[in-house]
């Protein structure tokens, strides 16, 4: 499926969907557990922390959007 096709535009936006419901995942886990979600030895709070870096490290949102609208502009 979709082999020799160029697929960058699919790819970044499955990434940029899947970033922004792990952000959101991990925010609202931090808020239920409030200020425990802040505390290292609670697992919540290095889930938090290495999604940030995860998101950031694999290419941040706003990159990901302006991928996607350059492809589907040209």
């Amino acid at each position: 499926m979709g082999a020799g096709k160029n697929q960058v535009k699919e790819i970044s936006m499955a990434k940029n969907f899947a970033c922004m419901v792990s952000d959101r995942v991990t925010y609202d886990a931090v808020q239920i557990h409030g200020g425990f979600g802040y505390m290292r030895e609670y697992l919540v709070e290095r889930l938090y922390r290495d999604n940030r870096i995860l998101s950031i490290g694999g290419g941040t949102q706003e990159i990901m959007k302006e991928i996607i609208s350059k492809i589907i502009l040209q």
